[in-house]
């Protein structure tokens, strides 16, 4: 409750101190702006709000019963085939969705000239990598010696990757509406065909580091704070240029984080597995993960 006023306090904060600087009190111009961003505004907010709340979707797929059965033969291969649809989600979204994003924003027009590209494109490189290290000191410090306790530290690293990835969201939607309300609401269906399956696999992470069902319905669901702030800071900018250079790094970054979490994280645990059938299946899982981004991506473009 107390994240959820700050959220809003920083929103109405934006708006407001927007609103003041740039129009002139009793204009017709005033009122315009006035009108324009309060409804960007509150499109924001719903849209984002929508994004967030793909996070309880999960709970509709996985059996209620799935907290519970985790340590059973039959339930822990349930689990690893979950873990590797998410594996291929996470390596999907990367290499199809977040990347190439990143991508199109260092080589597009508005780069001063090749050396200026080049050297843009290279410091996307450097984010991935920084956002692969963070991760990986921040379990580092954070994990014990105890096996339980390192899981249970990957499973807030995912929920650490989900909220900055979910302020990308939250940037996406209001830099949307800003432009205009079609656009705004086509940018938040594309993203929510992105989420769904990507929060599945999310939700089967949560479930590996020893969260129960509803657990990891509420955690997800307070990733969505990280959106709110993403609209409020796409919202206080007011400009597609600084809305960018914020994604540029943001979105490497966070592919950093989803490459640790899915390589280094999640897939030793698929490495473990003797049985030819299973490891068929995961890797056939781990493919079927990617194909549905892939997918997902092609059409919403």
């Amino acid at each position: 409750m107390m994240w959820d006023r700050i959220g809003l306090c920083l929103l109405f904060t934006c708006v407001g101190f927007h609103l003041s600087a740039a129009c002139v009190p009793g204009s017709r111009a005033c009122e315009n702006a006035n009108t324009t961003s309060l409804d960007a505004w509150i499109c924001s907010l719903i849209g984002t709000l929508l994004v967030g709340l793909s996070g309880v979707f999960p709970l509709l797929v996985i059996p209620v019963e799935a907290g519970a059965t985790l340590r059973s033969e039959e339930g822990s291969q349930r689990l690893k085939q979950l873990l590797s649809f998410a594996i291929g989600g996470l390596l999907g979204d990367v290499f199809v969705h977040l990347l190439p994003e990143a991508w199109a924003y260092t080589c597009s027009p508005t780069t001063a000239g090749s050396a200026q590209s080049l050297q843009q494109q290279r410091l996307l490189g450097l984010w991935v990598i920084i956002g692969f290290f963070t991760f990986l000191i921040l379990e580092k410090t954070f994990s014990s010696e105890k096996n339980e306790e390192q899981t249970t530290v990957s499973g807030y690293l995912n929920l650490l990757a989900n909220t900055i990835d979910n302020f990308t969201h939250g940037m996406a939607v209001a830099g949307s509406f800003l432009v205009s309300r079609k656009v705004g609401i086509l940018t938040t269906v594309a993203i929510l065909l992105h989420e769904i399956p990507h929060e599945v696999g999310d939700f089967a992470i949560l479930l590996r580091a020893g969260f129960d069902r509803w657990s990891a319905a509420k955690m997800q669901l307070m990733t969505a704070m990280g959106g709110i702030f993403g609209a409020g800071f796409a919202v206080c900018a007011q400009s597609p240029k600084g809305v960018g250079e914020a994604v540029a790094w943001i979105l490497p970054f966070t592919s950093g984080g989803f490459l640790y979490i899915a390589l280094v994280t999640v897939l030793p645990d698929l490495l473990e597995e003797k049985n030819t059938r299973n490891s068929l299946i995961q890797v056939l899982l781990i493919s079927c993960g990617i194909v549905v981004m892939t997918v997902l991506s092609l059409t919403v473009e």
